[in-house]
């Protein structure tokens, strides 16, 4: 059996140890607790944003587009296409 070491230097070992572990917990959950409070805010964020979105859309008159802008906004596509994947 092997005698208990009792130095100076393995009680400051574990005591830094003991000390870097509560540290890194607490960091820890301040980490977490933090980005529980983003993400919450992110969402709440998000909700405004859909309720903005519907109201105006809500608001918005449709115009029924004519065939002739149909085949303008086609013929701006396929350019737009065509120029960048040539």
């Amino acid at each position: 059996m092997t005698k208990a070491d009792k130095t100076k230097r393995t009680f400051f070992k574990k005591a830094a140890a003991a000390v870097g572990f509560v540290a890194a917990a607490g960091y820890l959950s301040n980490l977490m607790s933090g980005r529980a409070n983003s993400i919450q805010a992110i969402n709440e964020n998000s909700e405004n944003d859909v309720i903005k979105q519907k109201k105006a859309w809500q608001q918005k008159q449709l115009v029924v587009m004519t065939d002739s802008d149909k085949k303008q906004m086609l013929d701006e596509i396929l350019d737009s296409h065509n120029k960048y994947n040539a």
